[in-house]
């Protein structure tokens, strides 16, 4: 890759600071956020402005990248398309899940950078921010790294930020979040990309852990398998993107709202229901208005399903509409249609 390019600069506090001829790469919300970034540092003022082109590369279906390229009149190619040498000074990755030819990577002089939502080499990969919840991680963040040829998340790090994540978060507010930390640290990169560039680091080797894109069956419960906590941060990773499900005879039930781990422990349902019962077996505690089933060491407590004609209904209206009609005995969820 060259470096220290004498193309137009324009000063930045005292600062000579280059604009960029950019090609940007993404599809979704987490890369829409850097794109409305890059854009609207385009059209400001000149003194602050390190973007002079911006050009966009997205996939052929719709998207929320393709539909901000459209409205915002900026030049837009289809993937895949192959960058023609000397076009752009710099590309740039967010949330693409593609792997750039070798041949468009050198066709930027300064390369292509990419902004990852994990602090890698944790949880490279498809899904990240899925993972991140999945595991009840304390904190993670965003990594900004040289794309290297033919392999993903491994290139040199030029910039990470760590961020703490609260307890009750979601994978969506997790993703509004790092979209508006990748978003900023672009922007930072690209005010002195030389700099980060000639500083970067290779990745540790220690640490490295994948995330592989989310199968349909991630997303179902395992009773006998899954335990409380494990329920409660899949409804978390899942339950604004996929459906968290499971059985009730022949009938999809998605788990829309459960309580925290803590709050079904405090039920003491182990103390309620005297006989052995298997995972999946379902108990309505009429007081708490919660519709307890068991599960691996322990009890999931869930307040609202999603039922097939119905849409949305409360662990009250389910217990009425069925549970209520039937033997306790036969009172059970499972993995799989009956």
């Amino acid at each position: 890759i060259r470096l220290f390019s004498q193309s137009l600069s324009k000063p930045l506090n005292n600062k000579i600071v280059k604009q960029w001829k950019v090609v940007f790469y993404g599809t979704d919300e987490l890369s829409e956020v850097t794109l409305k970034a890059l854009n609207n540092n385009r059209l400001s003022p000149t003194p602050i402005r390190i973007v002079k082109d911006l050009h966009v590369v997205c996939v052929k279906s719709d998207c929320l990248v393709r539909r901000y390229a459209s409205l915002h009149n900026l030049p837009l190619y289809t993937w895949p398309y192959t960058l023609t040498p000397g076009t752009y000074d710099v590309g740039i990755v967010v949330s693409f899940g593609h792997l750039i030819p070798t041949e468009s990577i050198l066709a930027c002089e300064y390369g292509i950078i990419n902004a990852h939502p994990s602090l890698l080499p944790r949880w490279r990969g498809a899904a990240p921010i899925f993972h991140t919840i999945l595991n009840g991680d304390a904190e993670t963040g965003v990594t900004i790294t040289q794309v290297s040829p033919n392999k993903f998340d491994v290139g040199k790090i030029l910039l990470q930020e760590t961020f703490r994540i609260p307890d009750d978060f979601t994978s969506k507010m997790l993703t509004e979040k790092l979209s508006k930390i990748a978003a900023d640290m672009i922007i930072q990169t690209l005010q002195d990309l030389p700099h980060y560039i000639k500083s970067s680091y290779s990745q540790p080797i220690s640490g490295v852990i994948y995330a592989p894109k989310i199968k349909p069956e991630k997303c179902k419960v395992i009773w006998n398998n899954d335990t409380p906590l494990a329920i409660e941060r899949k409804l978390k990773a899942f339950g604004e993107f996929f459906d968290l499900y499971t059985y009730w005879k022949d009938m999809k039930v998605v788990i829309t709202k459960c309580v925290s781990e803590k709050e079904a422990e405090s039920a003491n349902i182990s103390s309620i229901i005297s006989s052995c019962v298997s995972s999946g077996f379902c108990y309505f505690h009429k007081r708490r208005k919660i519709l307890f089933v068991k599960c691996k060491n322990g009890w999931c407590g869930i307040t609202n399903v999603k039922i097939p004609k119905k849409g949305r209904i409360t662990a009250l209206d389910f217990y009425n509409g069925f549970i209520s009609k039937e033997n306790p005995v036969n009172c059970y969820f499972s993995e799989n249609k009956k």
